[in-house]
């Protein structure tokens, strides 16, 4: 095992980012990667304070044929004393090739249930009318109704399906977020490599999915500068429409990237996020079943409130502003958990 290796793996034991280590060590994070990706060489001062670091003998360090470490235990484990679960290059390349395949897949099934309140909006504010103002088209609005309805549990369903096959895609896989890993020689450097490779295209998916998710209010805004019902409706479709292509290239392009973190255990996948993510995953269970008894309490507020009024501009904004505020809350609402517990 290499020096870049033996620091990859030292690094994971101890629960360690990236970032952690370099200000552990009093340098860049870059140059903890230059590391672990051996296009670099620690100095001899450096190399004295790994060992320091990680409680190892510099012999470890710099031998390629010495494999244990002096003073730790010759068994790897979590923190819990049980052995670590391997992944090999083989199952590493299998798990990045599912995940890149499930990706869209996941990401439509988002965009769907976004898209699924269109034709229950459009019909539900066609049926409020006058019968005359289309001609001989008249819809009424329990019609109107059964079809919105029928067509947007149609759409969540069939997105169920769709989050239900993905999960099964990679159900041999679930250990890689929630279990300690070590990777077999080779797997952190391709795993790495891969990453930086797409980083490019992750950064421009990233700023492109942002920016249509903040113009999609732009038609509801000229909407109800036109004081018109029928483009009021038509502008909140759109924003509707705008947002599941935004939030199609953000959740897929962030599927991806996470199948690089996964293996590598950093970001939102390292053992320190791993150990005190069950916790924070019921806090925000808790969270959003609370937004969303407030959004749904809203919806029937509008119904007696906006709906007869044709105040759909209105409507629109306040429903997307409950969302915005919500998602903006969201890692706040974390880091005081998080806080608060410590």
């Amino acid at each position: 095992m290499i020096l870049a290796d033996k620091i990859i793996y030292l690094r994971k034991k101890s629960g360690w980012s990236q970032e952690e280590l370099a200000e552990k060590l009093g340098v860049t994070r870059q140059s903890v990667s230059k590391w672990e990706g051996a296009q670099s060489v620690p100095d001899l001062e450096r190399i004295l304070q790994l060992g320091k670091v990680f409680g190892v003998s510099t012999d470890y360090l710099l031998k390629d044929e010495m494999e244990t470490e002096e003073s730790v235990s010759e068994t790897d484990s979590d923190s819990d004393g049980s052995p670590l679960r391997k992944v090999s290059m083989e199952e590493a390349n299998r798990f990045l090739r599912i995940n890149e395949k499930r990706a869209p897949h996941t990401a439509l099934g988002v965009s769907l249930c976004i898209i699924s309140p269109i034709v229950l909006i459009i019909l539900a504010g066609l049926s409020e009318f006058p019968p005359d103002f289309f001609g001989s088209f008249t819809i009424s609005e329990n019609l109107a109704g059964g079809i919105g309805v029928a067509v947007l549990l149609a759409l969540i369903a069939f997105a169920v399906i769709i989050f239900i096959m993905s999960g099964r895609e990679l159900r041999d896989f679930e250990y890689l977020e929630n279990e300690f890993i070590d990777t077999n020689y080779g797997v952190s450097g391709m795993a790495k490599e891969r990453r930086e490779a797409y980083s490019s295209k992750h950064t421009k998916s990233l700023i492109l999915g942002t920016v249509i998710c903040i113009l999609s209010v732009i038609p509801l805004f000229l909407a109800a500068i036109t004081d018109d019902d029928l483009t009021a409706i038509m502008g909140f479709v759109m924003l509707l429409a705008m947002c599941s292509v935004g939030a199609y290239i953000l959740v897929k392009t962030s599927i991806i990237n996470d199948g690089y973190n996964m293996l590598l255990e950093e970001d939102s996948y390292s053992r320190e996020r791993k150990s005190d993510k069950k916790k924070r995953r019921d806090i925000m269970v808790i969270y959003w079943l609370i937004v969303t008894a407030v959004y749904i309490g809203y919806v029937f507020y509008s119904r007696a409130h906006f709906f007869d009024k044709g105040s759909w501009s209105e409507f629109g904004v306040n429903g997307l502003v409950i969302w915005a505020v919500a998602g903006l809350l969201c890692p706040v609402v974390g880091r005081i958990v998080k806080m608060i517990r410590k």
